[in-house]
């Protein structure tokens, strides 16, 4: 059900952005999830064709979806790393312990092809 309030959420953004922009019809919408983020990207798919059926200008679009790797930040060094493994040891750079993951947007609309 998350994954439904996500889809009407992105719909929202997505008819806003047509409605702005004159866009007669969307033929793809390019999504960045973050990888620590609880989305299904069939899901979101599932209820984004579910809730357009009967909307032309969103309805044929295809969704591609992108994971973006995992983001962290020494408070020792003050690096920014990606890191591809949810566990870690500690920083890549100086190996403190103290690290933050950054809280980004769990899905992000990152592109908007006409």
């Amino acid at each position: 059900m998350h994954e439904y309030s996500i889809t009407c959420s992105i719909l929202n953004i997505l008819n806003k952005v047509a409605k702005e922009n004159k866009i007669k019809k969307i033929k793809k919408v390019n999504f960045e999830i973050s990888s620590i983020a609880h989305i299904e990207p069939d899901s979101v798919e599932f209820y984004y064709r579910f809730l357009t059926k009967d909307n032309n200008i969103l309805k044929s679009a295809k969704l591609k979806f992108k994971k973006k790797k995992i983001q962290i930040k020494c408070e020792d060094c003050k690096e920014i790393s990606d890191i591809e493994d949810f566990f870690i040891s500690g920083c890549p750079k100086c190996s403190g312990r103290n690290i933050k993951f950054i809280n980004d947007d769990e899905i992000k609309i990152i592109s908007v092809e006409k």
